[in-house]
Formats: C-alpha cells, structure tokens, sequence
C-alpha cells in the first residue's frame, strides 16, 4: 500500500462508518507519525505528543461522518492540521496550568511554546512543516538506521559531520551522503503531496 497521504475520497467515505477496522487501519498508518511529528514540532515532549495523536484521532472519528470537502483541493488534510495544532494548543496549555504552581523557568518556557504556537497559522509555512514531519515518518522507515541516523544528527540535530560520523563509526562522505539520499527522498514527498488532490 502506498504510503502517501493521498486521502482517497473514498477512504474518508468509508471512516463515517466507526466499525470499518481495515478504513482506520489505514488511516492511522497514513497520518500517525505526521501528527505525532508536527506535535513535536510545536514543543510537546514525545509522551505529550502521542497523547495529542490520541486526542486528534478521538476528534476525527467522532467529526469524520460531518466532514465536507466544499470541492476544495487540500480540504481534508488543512482541516487535520488545523485539528492537530488546536489539540496541541490545549495540551500544551493544560501543561502550562500544571508547571505554573512551580513558576520560575520551567513555567517561562511553556509559556513562550504556546505564544510561539498559537503564532502558527494554516500559512506556506506551517504546511511545509507538517509535510516534511509527514516525509521523514516515511523515509525513516524505509532507510536503515545508520543512513537515518546520520541525517538525524547533521541536518536535525545541528552536529557537524566528522563529529557524527566519529559517532556512528562511519567516513563524513558516507554521512554527507546519507544526509542527501535522506533529503531528497523526503523533497520527492513533499513535492508529491503538494500534487494530491485532497
């Protein structure tokens, strides 16, 4: 099956019925690792974030059956993302009114989080970011873990090459090249996306 999220109308169609195990199956395989990135993407701690995939498959199922495209390319994924980041939004605030009894800086981070967040709109910007949170959940199961890894470390987490090829025990070409087969592969993606019809 592939794995882009071209939600098929009929997909959709068939999520309106809550006993269709093979539909949701399908639908959490296609959107799981992309709401669960873009909540991190929003700050949320990795425990935080599933419980926001949780929360977002919640709304769906019990939103889907009401759910109209208006004959808009793009309708059903803008609604989700929309649906992800108010879910992350709550979560991220409910967060805040538990820290807040300890203020100090803790309290002062969650807060600038949710400014940050609450900032982010259904922009160029915020759709680029959910689709390459999309793509990476599906390049980094189709490349080994070294090749992951080495993207990871470079182009994510900021390391330098030798650092993380000393790390790895790989030559910095091999993580330079890793870097880009991981890269184009999710541009290949995102690129296909954006042609998807909803």
């Amino acid at each position: 099956m592939s794995h882009l999220p071209a939600t098929r109308r009929s997909l959709l169609a068939r999520l309106s019925d809550p006993t269709d195990i093979e539909a949701w199956s399908e639908f959490v395989e296609i959107y799981q690792l992309a709401i669960f990135r873009y909540s991190c993407a929003c700050g949320m701690q990795d425990a935080d974030a599933w419980e926001v995939v949780q929360r977002v498959l919640i709304v769906v199922h019990q939103k889907i059956a009401d759910w109209e495209s208006a004959g808009r390319p793009g309708a059903f994924r803008a609604w989700l993302l929309r649906t992800a980041h108010r879910v992350s939004l709550e979560a991220m605030r409910e967060s805040l009114l538990s820290v807040r009894g300890t203020g100090g800086e803790a309290g002062d981070n969650q807060m600038r989080k949710i400014a940050v967040a609450d900032e982010v709109d259904d922009s160029i910007g915020n759709w680029e970011r959910w689709a390459f949170c999309y793509a990476s959940g599906i390049v980094q199961r189709e490349v080994d873990p070294t090749t992951w890894n080495a993207f990871r470390l470079t182009a994510v987490s900021g390391i330098p090459a030798c650092d993380a090829a000393a790390q790895l025990g790989l030559k910095v070409g091999s993580v330079y090249t890793a870097k880009c087969r991981v890269l184009a592969r999710i541009r290949d993606i995102v690129q296909d996306l954006s042609w998807r019809e909803t």
